[in-house]
């Protein structure tokens, strides 16, 4: 077994003469981060490559300096020895443009993700390690280890996945390693302070929904949630982050499980986080998954909605019930 698997991604790389760089669906900080970071990099670094971001930012984060490329703009020729990579994509089916990416001719596809590995046969090559905190950490790992040129810009997007899928450093999964990272990226003097303002700054309807989750949510047991329907999004006209903002549920009274319930036209979005109860394997009992204490659900909207929901939120009360944390 390769002890440096990150090594194949970059002469998968130093070998193709055009890259792509894909995100997910619903796009949240560290797959933006992790995108444009890379893909900023590697232009950094072989400054001949044509490198593409393929995808949008869906109004996230738009106080930042996105570049993404226009898929109906790329020439044929580009996709001559090209390299299509994934960052912080656990599934397939929720790659950004997934069209553009099953379609088009590239000669390599790649992925990196932090999340547990599922096989999907249509990657030449995958470094999937969930030992990282973000897809961004894996991405500062290698300009770390590799030495490679960074600048504020760079580090800026990589720090910006790191902070936000650790939940700002307070997540398990942040280890010295990340700290480590994070400190040779803020060697470039980026402005890490004025970021963090910004993604601390809220709008009033913001400020008005979360007043009205914290004022209505429910709990049974040692698990909290709420169903935050259509009707509730279009009242407080906020972005799809911001009503999926689970973690408003955090760390009140005894509670150990929090869920959202977000509905859209054809699937309820089930959000679900823990502080020690571990919560994927039931979201993988209903098609979805996730880490031990972060995890997801995709359910259709349809006649067995009303039992799956029930289901899934005794399941979670049981788990909470049970669990002793130790030490």
């Amino acid at each position: 077994m390769n002890s440096k698997p990150y090594l194949e991604i970059i002469k998968n790389i130093e070998k193709h003469d055009n890259i792509f760089v894909f995100h997910h669906i619903r796009p949240d900080g560290d797959c933006l981060g992790s995108q444009q970071g890379f893909a900023k990099a590697i232009k950094k670094n072989f400054p001949q490559k044509n490198v593409f971001l393929i995808g949008d930012n869906n109004k996230e984060f738009d106080f930042l300096n996105f570049h993404f490329d226009n898929i109906d703009s790329i020439a044929s020729e580009f996709f001559e020895n090209s390299l299509a990579i994934t960052v912080d994509t656990a599934d397939i089916n929720r790659i950004q443009e997934l069209d553009f990416f099953l379609n088009s001719k590239f000669k390599t596809r790649l992925k990196i993700d932090h999340h547990p590995e599922k096989v999907e046969e249509i990657y030449d090559q995958t470094w999937i390690d969930p030992t990282f905190c973000a897809a961004s950490e894996m991405i500062g790992f290698i300009l770390k280890e590799e030495k490679w040129l960074i600048d504020e810009e760079i580090a800026l997007f990589v720090y910006l996945g790191i902070l936000t899928d650790s939940g700002r450093f307070a997540f398990p999964s942040t280890t010295a390693r990340t700290f480590e990272i994070v400190a040779f990226l803020m060697k470039t003097n980026f402005n890490f302070s004025e970021l963090n303002r910004l993604l601390s700054q809220r709008t009033e309807n913001e400020v008005a929904f979360q007043a009205h989750v914290l004022g209505n949510y429910n709990k049974k047991g040692k698990v909290l949630w709420h169903y935050v329907s259509k009707s509730e999004q279009e009242k407080f006209n906020l972005p799809s982050s911001q009503v999926s903002a689970v973690n408003l549920l955090s760390n009140i009274g005894d509670a150990l499980i929090w869920l959202f319930l977000i509905e859209y036209d054809n699937q309820i979005r089930v959000r679900i986080r823990s502080n020690g109860p571990v919560i994927n394997k039931v979201a993988a009992e209903y098609g979805g998954g996730g880490h031990p204490f972060a995890a997801g659900i995709n359910l259709d909207n349809n006649d067995k909605i009303n039992q799956n929901i029930s289901e899934i939120l005794e399941k979670l009360e049981k788990l909470a019930e049970g669990f002793t944390r130790n030490g």
